[in-house]
């Protein structure tokens, strides 16, 4: 009888003991932290998942949750994220052979819609586009990343390059200027 309680206790710790082990595993690799109670009371258990298994899978942490919240959009973003000054930017445009393609954002790109791609700018972007040769201004919604030509720090839509008048030409000084970040509700471009 003793034997048998014995056997069940021990069945019953040692589920427990892998159960809290597979939630904290599982939290860990989904980026989540754990509060400092719980660690404090299983840091052994922590600790064991970061063991080098030399001949067996290997512990590889996932993302940490800061930078899974930084990853989810523009919306997220404050304004003091924008450069608040206006800059003297190159800029070529792209059209038809990238029509209805994907963009870095998820969406599809519309050469007709006022948008454009820039490297470091948070997607969802508002910014105004100058040209000083002919004084006329667009403004136009951060969508995508490039250019990936040296020498050009903006690519527009053909909608902004055909109301900006640089279609022949092709490459441009404009002068540019982020305006604010907006959410998806917001985009009306």
């Amino acid at each position: 009888m003793v034997k048998r309680n014995f056997l069940k206790n021990a069945v019953y710790w040692l589920t427990f003991f892998l159960l809290s082990f597979f939630i904290v595993i599982v939290s860990i690799s989904l980026g989540y932290q754990l509060t400092d109670t719980i660690q404090r009371r299983y840091s052994g258990i922590i600790e064991l998942a970061s063991i080098n298994f030399s001949n067996g899978p290997r512990f590889v942490p996932s993302v940490t949750l800061t930078e899974k919240i930084s990853s989810y959009g523009a919306s997220q973003f404050s304004r003091s994220a924008l450069p608040s000054v206006s800059s003297e930017v190159t800029a070529s445009w792209y059209g038809s052979d990238f029509h209805e393609k994907l963009t870095a954002s998820g969406q599809r790109f519309d050469m007709y819609k006022n948008t454009l791609a820039h490297k470091t700018l948070p997607l969802g972007t508002k910014v105004r586009l100058v040209n000083l040769k002919n004084g006329k201004s667009v403004e136009g919604l951060v969508n995508d990343r490039g250019p990936y030509i040296k020498g050009r720090d903006v690519d527009v839509s053909y909608a902004i390059a055909k109301h900006l008048g640089f279609v022949k030409k092709g490459i441009i000084k404009l002068i540019m200027e982020p305006i604010r970040i907006i959410g998806k509700e917001d985009q009306e471009f």
